[in-house]
């Protein structure tokens, strides 16, 4: 296996971009000399991409599966182009993948490239997977901000200034072009076979600070009322963190290579230890 974490620099940011890569470069004979398929991972606000690498087991499910890794490092932005800030979609979706292309040979094909993330880098995955179902075959949010009308609406909320106008401008107006809700509704318009797997998950009791399942709840209610071919949302018990998280990209990965790994990994977390005498 190879760790890599690159200061990339970018000429639509105008700035260097840190960048955290798995890849599986020793890969046991019944996964193939390859690697398989490329999935981006999203941070949560305030944190970075590094943490999917500190704080899951993310590379070892990688490993298990033939994936190589990307997690870039993008600041609280949401993954959009920001009104005071940078080009962080530009660089996601133009940039970024021709930058790693001409260091890497990496697996071609929206059938071998998906995106997912956490809290913001829900939200984030399903912006750029619903707005380039040409460049990603699937697309996942773990207890993402999929609701960002509901969060906006509280303008006087303590702090929602200052995370979202460098974002959406002082008026905190979300675009139409940002807004999952009108992103769906066009995805679904698309054909069958090229619209992106969706998947949404979140922990029932998840409430605060983020009203994260009542954002769920709202965003599936659209999706389950429009024709989208590939949509699955799953919920158990869980709060706002790593646990919950680590088991989401499980799921996210079955779901997207439909391999049965779920199965299999939820058959390693019900074994149980027998005490020697």
């Amino acid at each position: 296996m190879a760790y890599l974490t690159c200061a990339l620099k970018s000429q639509v940011m105008q700035r260097t971009v840190n960048l955290h890569l798995y890849f599986p470069n020793d890969l046991p004979q019944s996964v193939g000399n390859r690697p398989r398929a490329v999935f981006t991972l999203l941070h949560g606000f305030s944190n970075s991409g590094e943490d999917w690498f500190q704080m899951s087991a993310a590379a070892r499910y990688a490993a298990d599966n033939g994936l190589v890794l990307v997690a870039p490092d993008c600041g609280n932005s949401f993954y959009n182009n920001m009104m005071y800030g940078g080009a962080w979609r530009t660089f996601l979706i133009e940039e970024l993948p021709l930058l790693l292309n001409d260091m890497f040979r990496l697996p071609q094909g929206r059938d071998k490239n998906f995106v997912a993330g956490l809290s913001m880098g829900g939200y984030g995955a399903l912006y750029l997977g619903l707005t380039r179902p040409d460049l990603y075959g699937g697309c996942a949010s773990f207890s993402g901000a999929v609701d960002l009308r509901m969060m906006l609406r509280h303008t006087d909320a303590p702090g929602l200034r200052e995370v979202f106008a460098p974002i959406f401008g002082d008026s905190l107006a979300l675009p139409r072009t940002s807004d999952l809700f009108e992103i769906v509704r066009k995805c679904a318009a698309l054909p069958a076979d090229k619209q992106p797997r969706i998947l949404l998950t979140n922990g029932l009791q998840d409430v605060e600070p983020y009203q994260i399942v009542a954002q769920n709840d709202h965003f599936h209610k659209l999706c389950s009322s429009l024709h989208l071919a590939h949509y699955r949302r799953l919920q158990w018990n869980g709060v706002h963190e790593w646990n919950f998280w680590d088991r989401s990209l499980v799921y996210a990965i079955d779901y997207f290579l439909n391999n049965g790994y779920a199965n299999k990994k939820l058959g390693d977390w019900r074994s149980s230890a027998v005490a020697s005498e």
